[in-house]
């Protein structure tokens, strides 16, 4: 077996955009494992370093050469290969000459297809040094990575991310000759700018173990699992100094670990006044203008302190917090005059503007939709049996939850659609479920995002999502494999979860035969075909809110089989059959149940049967269990009931055959089987439980 060394390969570029650093160093990785198993040479696993001045790959257990490779080549028959005597012939010398061997190399044997013994030779192929393999496939792997936005410079031809200034390639301590675009690969790298003000070489990496820990000391963490460790760690600590907490944000938290490449946080301080702005305006303003975290105190409310990364170890004069203070003031006082010219007029005042906002070019505008959102909410408000005060307080909210869209802080952050909308509508005085609504109604924007938290704000949201699903599929715009540019699929859960986590006694079938009323004439694409497309859709929402919820694949098959639009029922249905999964008696059900099917197949029995008729014990027995059975009210009731025929079902198909040559008596045992299967298909279809 070949001896393994470790393999490092480091890009050092200009500074490259982070959003390109995960993709990058990905595809790298798959095009040289599948490399690796082409040539024969299979690592023991791969290590993806970045920083936004590196790419970088250690790959451990690579052999340093490839195996010896043998091959059997089978030749003419022996007789025409050797004469009487045992001489070869000359065909017999051409085989062995053909393959590089001497004639004394040939065997005879009958191989596997042959009738008779045939001249057989076996070649060996002495495995190639990885290093030399390396050198000559490197430079095509690196020019073949996929780059979005590829880069030319100077009069080179080569496209990358970004310009390529020094190639670390390390084969255990051995450089790997390499040359990408004029840079010629070595054992050195550089480390952090400010590093290099004081130490102008370049740094040294004696073996690839010694990368990260060379580089550290050169001011670099190439590792961004690291990287984010640490700020994470730092925030924490800085935040508890301060006597509170992060307001989390997991992905300001992964983009700061790609920004930098040596975090240091630092926490700086602006005027208290700034807090009478809404915690979520604060909250976004310094994420999205200076990738900065806030922090709130025990009670949730903001403290006049921030937290953001320097990409230094260090900030010893200031100059990075001062810095930071003074940008984050001056777009804070942006802000506030945002809010405050906002707050000039009513937010109604904008309802009639919405008319020149889009919202899809067939659809119409954004005062169209308002309108449509209108009806769907006073037309689902009352199948829910809102009382006249709760509806006008849903049609108010629905009518002001676009408004937003026409304020100045929404259009500098359109993250902050719907919420500024409920804190205008707050300090306005409006009803509390009306600006709670309007402020919620995007939720759930996503898996992890709970649904609105007030019944009228789940509404709203429904609507919203609603009328834009089956708007879009009403005019063609439906979602198609990976496709989903309008982010359709997300809308469609959304609407399932919140009637799953509701439990409102509202279908899919109600919803679509709604939203399609209200779409109207707009549609341009027939309803029955819409309505057709927007089920399938809903159902593979469905069957993905059962997957979310955790239930296994039978509990799951066996459920939707026998219905999916009420998803209160179907949520009961999967509750209890998960709390029943696990009993022994469920296989033997399952099995008896496909039987039953199997027997009903091709017949059409009634559902009344004479009992009288039945003649052997069993099916007496079954019969006795069919009223306890059909009256059970609840799904773990029935399921109970369902368990504890196991056995009598067993032991009726045992005893009994079922489709007799009496007439009387065969059509009451097919009827008794026909009610017991209809009392199982309220639970589920026991035919799919595997």
């Amino acid at each position: 077996m070949s001896a393994t060394q470790t393999f490092l390969l480091e890009l050092h570029c200009e500074e490259i955009p982070a959003r390109f650093l995960t993709p990058l160093t990905e595809d790298f990785r798959n095009a040289f494992q599948t490399w690796c198993v082409n040539q024969g040479l299979a690592p023991s696993a791969i290590e993806i370093f970045f920083s936004p001045r590196k790419i970088a790959w250690r790959v451990s257990g690579l052999p340093e050469a490839q195996p010896d490779q043998t091959e059997t080549q089978v030749g003419p028959p022996q007789r025409m290969c050797v004469d009487e005597s045992g001489k070869p012939t000359i065909q017999g010398e051409k085989f062995a000459e053909k393959w590089g061997v001497p004639f004394s190399a040939v065997r005879f044997e009958q191989p596997a297809g042959k009738k008779e013994p045939c001249a057989v030779v076996t070649l060996t192929k002495q495995g190639r040094p990885a290093a030399d393999l390396l050198a000559e496939a490197l430079p095509g792997l690196i020019a073949s990575l996929h780059v979005p936005k590829a880069m030319r410079w100077g009069r080179s031809d080569f496209e990358f991310v970004r310009p390529i200034r020094n190639i670390l390639c390390l084969f255990g301590e051995q450089v790997v000759p390499i040359t990408v675009d004029g840079v010629t690969a070595k054992n050195t790298t550089w480390g952090h700018r400010l590093f290099h003000r004081e130490h102008a070489a370049p740094v040294k990496i004696a073996a690839p173990e010694a990368y990260e820990a060379a580089l550290e000391a050169a001011g670099v963490l190439v590792s961004v699992d690291v990287r984010r460790a640490r700020i994470a760690a730092q925030l924490e600590a800085l935040a508890t100094e301060a006597g509170g907490r992060v307001v989390a944000d997991v992905e300001l938290l992964d983009t700061l670990a790609e920004i930098v490449e040596f975090p240091k946080i630092v926490r700086g301080e602006f005027p208290v006044t700034f807090l009478e702005l809404p915690k979520e305006v604060l909250v976004t303003s310094l994420r999205e203008h200076q990738k900065s975290f806030c922090i709130e105190g025990p009670d949730g409310a903001l403290l006049p302190c921030f937290l953001t990364a320097a990409n230094r170890p260090d900030d010893p004069a200031g100059f990075v917090k001062a810095g930071n203070e003074w940008v984050l003031k001056a777009r804070l006082y942006d802000a506030r005059f945002f809010f405050a010219e906002d707050r000039k007029h009513p937010l109604s005042d904008r309802l009639e503007k919405l008319q020149a906002l889009t919202f899809q070019r067939d659809l119409g505008s954004y005062h169209a939709k308002t309108g449509r959102v209108v009806a769907l909410v006073k037309a689902l408000a009352t199948r829910l049996n809102w009382d006249d005060t709760k509806i006008e307080h849903a049609l108010e909210a629905a009518r002001m939850a676009k408004c937003d869209l026409r304020t100045l802080m929404v259009g500098e952050f359109p993250e902050l659609q719907g919420i500024m909308g409920g804190e205008y509508l707050k300090h306005e005085g409006a009803h509390e479920d009306v600006w709670m609504a309007v402020k919620e109604h995007y939720r759930p924007v996503g898996a992890e995002d709970a649904i609105p938290s007030t019944p009228m704000g789940c509404l709203l949201s429904l609507c919203d999502k609603l009328d834009t699903v089956a708007g879009c599929f009403a005019v063609g715009l439906i979602p198609t494999g990976s496709k989903d540019p309008l982010a359709l699929r997300r809308a469609g859960q959304g609407i399932v979860r919140i009637l799953w986590e509701q439990g409102w006694a509202l279908t899919p079938t109600d919803l679509i035969g709604a939203a399609l009323g209200v779409v109207g004439t707009k549609a341009t694409k027939p309803a029955p075909e819409t309505t057709e497309a927007l089920l399938a859709f809903f159902k593979d929402r469905v069957a993905y809110q059962l997957e979310l919820g955790g239930y296994a694949g039978s509990v799951r098959r066996s459920a939707l089989a026998t219905g999916w639009e009420a998803l209160a029922d179907l949520k009961a249905r999967c509750e209890a059959l998960s709390a029943f999964a696990d009993d022994p008696r469920f296989a033997s059900l399952a099995q008896s149940a496909k039987r039953i099917g199997n027997i009903l197949k091709d017949e059409t029995p009634a559902d009344a049967f004479d009992a009288a008729v039945l003649q052997d014990a069993t099916e007496k027995a079954l019969a006795a269990r069919l009223a306890t059975l059909e009256a059970s009210a609840d799904q773990p009731a029935l399921l109970a009931a369902l368990a504890d025929l196991a056995q009598p079902l067993e032991a009726f198909f045992t005893s009994v055959m079922v489709k007799c040559e009496e007439p009387a008596l065969r059509a009451a045992r097919l009827s008794l089987l026909q009610r017991l299967r209809q009392a199982f298909l309220r639970v589920a279809d026991f035919s799919q439980w595997q």
